[in-house]
């Protein structure tokens, strides 16, 4: 399902509706209408919710898109503008403050639906849907809640984290982590033995996804000094000094731990083979590119002219 809210692409996986009605029936003796509103109770909702960040992030001068999927949602942005701490806070909050002032306004219209009904003793929309209302309040106050827990990937985690990185001067990612770890580890525990087992599989994840990044952080941070040595051989390779090139790239390409590096210098490698006509080492350097990346049109061009001058 794709669709437009104003100028705010939203995307909605199947597997968002396929969580959403296991979720749904997970409620004991869960009636079928039921089921059908809790759908698209959630669905409502978590759409308010991306659209609070959205449209703050947009305020901010990004451009936001949505995608609903398994977990939950997420909204990413395009363009390179950069933000603040505290402008990353803000639009980390909106996505609950959005869900809050839903919860809010069903709350209060129910109040006054109901006032009305004593009164005049006719029924209203709110009264023939209780199970509706309560589950617009749960879904938006509850989940709200639970959301501004300080872990990662949650809003309170990103709170959390933009919070560390102002106060620790750009070095929060690694205390929020482990910190999301340890309260997702608790969260799993507690879940366990209160047999709510949707939360216990979500906090796995969260212990998962904290983890990998953390050896994603550790693996930049061993990569960090590594780009010294590839400045040194894009210079060389503007003075096409290819001794220099090979020199500088091979042991970045053979010591890095990131994707990113190691492609950059196989990159460089494989140019360095390239302009001293060694085509069987480019082609190895080529082949060795991590999964996802693939040589730039300029070694692609260099790679042919090299191989038609061999074949004459």
């Amino acid at each position: 399902m794709t669709f437009r809210i104003g100028n705010i692409p939203i995307r909605v996986l199947p597997s968002f509706f396929f969580m959403a009605a296991v979720l749904g029936m997970l409620q004991p003796g869960i009636e079928i209408v039921a089921w059908v509103a809790w759908v698209a109770v959630v669905l409502v909702s978590v759409i308010v919710h991306e659209l609070g960040h959205a449209m703050v992030g947009r305020a901010f001068g990004l451009e936001p898109s949505v995608v609903l999927h398994g977990t939950g949602g997420t909204t990413s942005w395009t363009g390179t503008r950069q933000l603040s701490p505290a402008q990353r806070i803000a639009i980390s909050l909106a996505g609950p403050g959005a869900g809050f002032v839903l919860g809010g306004l069903v709350w209060v219209a129910d109040k006054v639906a109901r006032s009305q009904s004593h009164s005049t003793g006719d029924g209203s929309f709110l009264d023939l849907g209780p199970y509706l209302v309560a589950t617009l309040l749960f879904v938006n106050f509850n989940w709200g809640l639970i959301n501004l827990l300080p872990m990662l990937p949650l809003d309170g985690g990103n709170v959390m984290a933009q919070t560390l990185n102002a106060v620790l001067k750009g070095r929060g990612e690694r205390p929020a982590r482990v910190i999301s770890i340890v309260l997702a580890v608790a969260a799993v525990a507690v879940s366990v033995a209160g047999r709510s087992y949707w939360p216990a599989f979500l906090a796995v994840s969260f212990v998962t996804v904290n983890w990998r990044a953390l050896k994603d952080l550790a693996a930049a941070e061993h990569d960090a000094p590594l780009r010294a040595s590839l400045q040194g051989a894009y210079a060389a390779l503007d003075a096409k000094d290819v001794a220099r090139v090979l020199a500088l790239a091979k042991p970045v390409a053979l010591k890095s731990q990131t994707a990113l590096v190691r492609a950059e210098a196989l990159h460089l490698l494989a140019f360095g083979f390239l302009l001293d006509d060694r085509l069987a080492d480019a082609d190895a350097a080529i082949a060795a590119m991590p999964k996802g990346f693939s040589p730039n049109q300029a070694l692609v061009d260099l790679r042919q002219a090299v191989a038609r001058q061999g074949a004459k």
